[in-house]
């Protein structure tokens, strides 16, 4: 259930009588509006119009609010009137614009109960929502002792300030006046007591109140009204004194809405028709106008941050007419030190000798003299410019701006490039810096040790030019990524020493980004590395040949000991000693030969051209079946599953290789015995991965690390090429191989395909 407004209840219960009466009152329609109007006195325009309560008692008359208001503060129903007000102040100030009147502010006065206590901004908001009413057209009046609450209301004032709502200080002076609020307080304007307007022509004291009040709104930059206004001595006054609106009699008494409507016109006539004359009024505004921005002008130049002063040329010194600003101070000088003297009055000799330069350029009419200063420490910059009056310099005048913390910054960077600057010359590295175009910058002093020529030499030449030709391209597609990727990147490339020799370099480049996310430079930190890819070409010479004596080695062992079992066999055949049995060792021995020299063969082939999709399944079953015969002691699971469907790219013959040689090795490995286990997994989404598992002795760490190696075998008489053999394999398949095994536990192998095939395969 939505509250009716309280100007809407048919009930009302209220102890005091004077309060039940005037809430009575409302009901009844008894209590009505008068409008005095506010008139600006440079144009005698309508600016406002104050609403004044009137009470049509049916005992006693048409009774003043000083007759009632004081009883009914004592209760609560004051705040119930003033909302009435407000809202028929608006809906009636809505009517006159609506009527064709020119646009004018209405003003309410407000108490202190409905300000302090009340919903006082809520009442507003709906009092111009009900109305239509602009806010700019509504003013609130209130008392300097309202104001003076400050703790209760500041926060209210400001939001009746937001809503976009006037507010003014009604019979201002007549209580305790302070600039404290006046400072504080969102206030737009200021009403004289209409008992200082009375006597301002009679009484020096009261004339002088009137002015400070005017004098002070102006500086405070608020607009000032007078009060009663009854004389046109009185108006004449105002006028004079630059008011910038009154009200009064003299101008129109308190009248109806309706009255208000048809003498609208008539009341916009009397301050033209009895007033000052309008080029008078507009000369003395001119003055003011004049005194005010001398004013402006003389506080901003106290309160600039930096320091203003002037100077001119008497007796051939240079005398000092004008000096303000925060900088003075800060320079521990003040205005007295410096009006109406000289430099060296403030100065040493030495420094105001050489200031005294300046001034002699800039009073000669030099345009544009600049000069840094230092004084107690605070420096500073001084632009002078010459004044000209008929054609001649009548003065000097100098804008001077604090440069101490720029300074501190140059010097803090000077030391910290000094730093860095000792760093970049004596780094055996050489430090490059390219602009957007590729550009050198800047070369440090190390390029002259590397390449055997001087930085200067590089300055401002293309980097490219310094480079091999072979190398150029990789080296400018290095840059331009740079500068589009706006990444770090490392690079190796050849240059050319000047005694002609050459010399690999390798670069790390950082590209610099400005605050727009644009590269403007590419650091390059280029090492000469030489040496260092030579001593490495050696070693890789040295790896190689030991890897071929150990090659040579094996096969000599490998092929001595089957050779020496024939040769042997062949001497006892030779002297008729012959039995059946050496020829079968001897052609055991010829297919030991002929099985060391097919690995060798393989290890010499290039890959495979013959790829084709195979069934992992079917592969695994054909090479487990030939083992389950030969191998009766050993049993070969392999575990169901749909993996056992997935195909791979390979060739068929050299997977067949790789499985016998993996299940051989761990048939070996079970002498006695076992079960191997295989189960094939999906790996991912793009490969599978085989498990051979068996219960064999297993392996070390130390021993698995050299699986792989020629001749390095863990079977009494194996050549170790197997799973050398094996390795090669999957590298030509894209897969590869993992063992993991311990002592006396078994050894796991996992073998790795992608199913997809392989680039390299085709």
């Amino acid at each position: 259930m939505s509250m009716q407004p309280w100007y809407r209840m048919n009930e009302v219960t209220e102890p005091d009588e004077w309060e039940s009466s005037l809430l009575s009152a409302l009901i009844r329609h008894e209590l009505f509006l008068h409008y005095q109007p506010m008139v600006d006195l440079k144009s005698g325009k309508v600016t406002g119009a104050e609403a004044l309560l009137r009470w049509n008692h049916p005992e006693k008359g048409v009774l003043l609010p000083k007759d009632f208001f004081t009883c009914a503060e004592k209760g609560g129903a004051l705040s119930s009137v003033e909302e009435w007000i407000l809202h028929t102040a608006c809906k009636q100030n809505k009517q006159w614009q609506d009527q064709g009147l020119p646009p004018f502010v209405v003003s309410v006065n407000i108490s202190a109960f409905p300000l302090l206590h009340g919903d006082l901004v809520r009442a507003v908001e709906q009092a111009l929502l009900d109305s239509g009413l602009e806010p700019k057209y509504l003013e609130l009046e209130i008392t300097e002792k309202m104001a003076m609450d400050a703790v209760r209301t500041i926060d209210i004032l400001f939001q009746l300030k937001r809503i976009g709502i006037s507010i003014s200080v009604d019979d201002f002076g007549k209580g305790y006046s302070s600039l404290n609020y006046l400072k504080r307080f969102p206030i737009d304007k200021l009403k004289i007591d209409q008992s200082f307007v009375e006597q301002c022509l009679e009484d020096e004291k009261e004339e002088s109140v009137v002015k400070t009040i005017i004098g002070m709104a102006k500086n405070l930059r608020l607009q000032v009204v007078a009060e009663g206004v009854e004389t046109r001595e009185q108006l004449l006054f105002l006028q004079q004194n630059l008011c910038d609106a009154a009200q009064g009699h003299l101008i129109c008494r308190p009248i109806s809405a309706g009255e208000l409507t048809d003498h609208f016109s008539r009341v916009q006539e009397i301050v033209p028709a009895i007033g000052m004359g309008p080029d008078q009024i507009k000369q003395l505004w001119k003055k003011e106008v004049h005194s005010q921005a001398r004013i402006e002008l003389s506080e901003a130049l106290k309160n600039q941050q930096g320091m203003t002063f002037k100077f001119t040329k008497i007796d051939e010194r240079y005398i000092h007419t004008l000096c303000e600003g925060e900088l003075m101070y800060r320079m521990g000088l003040n205005a007295e030190q410096v009006l109406g003297r000289e430099l060296s009055a403030f100065l040493d000799s030495a420094e105001a000798e050489r200031k005294t330069s300046f001034y002699e350029r800039a009073w000669n009419g030099e345009e544009n003299v600049n000069y840094e200063g230092c004084v107690n420490g605070v420096y500073y910059l001084a632009a002078l410019r010459p004044i000209y009056q008929s054609g001649k310099v009548k003065e000097v005048l100098a804008s001077c701006v604090d440069i101490t913390d720029l300074k501190k910054t140059v010097e803090a960077l000077r030391a910290s490039e000094a730093k860095y600057r000792l760093i970049a010359e004596n780094m055996s590295d050489i430090i490059v810096v390219l602009n957007r175009a590729g550009s050198i910058t800047y070369t440090s002093p190390a390029v002259t040790t590397v390449l055997g020529v001087l930085p200067e030499e590089l300055q401002d030449r293309q980097m490219l030019q310094f480079i091999l030709p072979k190398e150029k391209e990789k080296v400018q597609h290095a840059v331009q990524k740079m500068m589009e990727e706006k990444l770090p990147t490392q690079l190796t490339f050849s240059s050319v020493h000047r005694n002609g020799t050459d010399v690999i370099l390798e670069a790390k480049g950082t590209p610099v980004i400005d605050n727009q996310g644009e590269v403007q430079q590419i650091i390059l930190i280029i090492r000469n590395i030489t040496a260092q890819v030579h001593a490495e070409e050696f070693l890789r010479k040295i790896d190689k040949l030991a890897a071929v004596g150990h090659l040579a080695a094996g096969v000599a062992h490998e092929i001595r000991n089957p050779v020496t079992s024939i040769k042997g066999f062949v001497q006892l055949l030779r002297h008729d000693q012959g039995k059946q049995e050496y020829f079968d060792i001897m052609l055991a021995e010829f297919q030991q030969l002929e099985n060391i020299l097919r690995e060798f063969v393989f290890l010499t082939q290039q890959r495979s051209a013959i790829y084709e999709r195979v069934a992992i399944g079917k592969m695994l079953e054909d090479a487990i079946a030939p083992l389950r015969e030969s191998c009766t002691n050993h049993t070969f699971k392999l575990h169901p599953g749909t993996a056992l469907d997935l195909q791979i790219w390979c060739d068929p013959s050299q997977i067949r290789q790789l499985f016998d040689n993996l299940l051989s090795n761990s048939v070996n490995a079970m002498p006695n015995g076992g079960t191997v286990h295989i189960k094939v997994i999906p790996e991912e989404h793009d490969k599978v991965k085989i498990q051979i598992v068996d219960q064999g002795c297993g392996m070390s760490e130390e021993r698995i690390k050299r699986l792989g190696e020629p001749f390095y075998s863990t079977k009494e008489k194996g050549t170790g090429l197997g799973l050398m053999i094996s390795y090669k394999i999957m590298e030509y398949h894209g897969g590869y191989l993992h063992f993991t095994s311990e002592p006396e536990k078994g050894t796991t192998v996992e073998v790795v395909f992608p199913l997809e095939k392989v680039r390299s395969a085709t």
